[in-house]
């Protein structure tokens, strides 16, 4: 097994939708990396949306480009890596949004809706891949096992009782990533392309694994499925090479307590042996298929506390276990802590969308705390910062940050 670390260490990155708070909040998003250079990271997971970035697939939205080159550029001053997600995009005409994340039914007639929207999924990542060279890494979609990231077209917006299954969601997932990837090697040959990013399997977000496994190993679960279509031969080529340079997956640490109706989020249990087998399952799978040498990204790992301090000061502690867990893991190239920031917002917006997660299990992920309260360091900050050896004065960084404006 080799490691996939660089010459640059990237093992140490944090994630957070900046753009989506400067709009929301007014505060100054390039600053903001300030903090995650003040913690001792070295990475950053920026969500960079087809549909907010591109007014069409051959268009750039000049205006929403001139904020992300922003971060873009402070990024390189502090020498910060950036991976740039996406897990919206454009939808043609005859279906029933525009936007979203959704898919027309799988339908691989030349001319199909199916079809159109795959090449308009090229073509926008080849825009996107062209109009941004900066970006080192492209993530081409997020958690597409569940059904809130990857459903029907329409499902959300008209109330449709049927969600794809598993397996169509897979099939479907397959596709889109083979034609983001020839885009953005289209676009920029020197980019890498990472994988969706499978998160767990219950039933109840859409995924079919067996009730008797911990939820977690639905990222193995899901990753064999997609070998196992590329290899099939009924999909657009058998060489995983052509869908993904790079395999990401969100190893989140969930309560395994029997307690009905309970948020997976909370109370959780501390990572451990079991933790690394997630992980350790779903990096055998990518071995098994050839790609053992591949890096992997885990671009979704964190702890919400509900603002609860007990929580906090033990999630501190779970944190550091974690990363020295994940340190140790050879094919771990990069794991990006989830989120950089509370976002207080979230309670007004808790249950608009019932397939997303709302209210304070949401709020309370930051590593900081709400830019509105001066983005002051919380107990996880000190772990990440105490694991990376940073010595910068992060109240300080937080209060400056927090004064600066868009």
């Amino acid at each position: 097994m080799m490691d996939n670390r660089r010459e640059t260490d990237r093992f140490f990155g944090v994630g957070e939708p900046l753009i989506q708070r400067e709009h929301d909040q007014g505060i100054d998003a390039a600053a903001c990396l300030d903090l995650v250079k003040g913690l001792g990271c070295t990475a950053f997971r920026s969500w960079m949306h087809l549909t907010d970035l591109l007014t069409d697939p051959e268009t750039i939205n000049e205006a929403e480009a001139a904020r992300h080159r922003r971060v873009l550029s402070r990024a390189k001053e502090l020498d910060i890596e950036v991976t740039g997600m996406s897990h919206e995009w454009f939808l043609p005409e005859g279906c029933r949004q525009r936007t979203g994340h959704a898919m027309p039914p799988r339908d691989l007639t030349p001319g199909s809706l199916y079809m159109r929207a795959l090449s308009m999924l090229e073509r926008s990542w080849q825009t996107m891949a062209a109009a941004f060279p900066e970006v080192a890494i492209w993530e081409v979609g997020n958690e597409w096992n569940l059904d809130a990231f990857l459903h029907p077209d329409g499902f959300l917006q008209s109330g449709l009782k049927h969600p794809f299954t598993a397996d169509e969601k897979m099939d479907i997932a397959v596709d889109m990533m083979f034609y983001a990837a020839r885009g953005i090697r289209k676009g920029n040959p020197e980019a890498r392309v990472a994988s969706f990013s499978p998160a767990l399997s219950t039933p109840g977000l859409g995924g079919d694994m067996p009730a008797f496994l911990p939820v977690m190993y639905g990222v193995a679960w899901t990753l064999d499925k997609v070998y196992r279509r590329i290899k099939s031969g009924a999909f657009p080529s058998t060489d995983p090479d052509d869908y993904f340079d790079m395999v990401a997956w969100h190893p989140y640490v969930f309560t395994n307590k029997d307690v009905p109706d309970a948020d997976l989020f909370l109370d959780v249990d501390e990572p451990d042996g079991l933790w690394q087998s997630y992980n350790d399952a779903a990096y055998k799978v990518m071995k098994a298929n050839g790609d053992g040498h591949k890096p992997v990204l885990l671009t979704e790992c964190g702890f919400t506390d509900c603002g609860n301090p007990d929580w906090e000061a033990r999630y501190a502690g779970y944190q550091k276990k974690l990363l020295a867990i994940a340190r140790k893991l050879p094919y771990v190239r990069t794991l990006h802590s989830f989120r950089l920031l509370n976002e207080n917002a979230m309670m007004a917006r808790a249950g608009i969308e019932e397939a997303q997660i709302g209210g304070l299990t949401e709020v309370f992920f930051g590593i900081f705390s709400d830019p509105e309260e001066g983005c002051r360091p919380r107990a996880r900050a000190r772990a990440i910062q105490e694991m990376t050896g940073s010595t910068e004065d992060l109240e300080a960084l937080g209060a400056a940050v927090s004064q600066r404006k868009a």
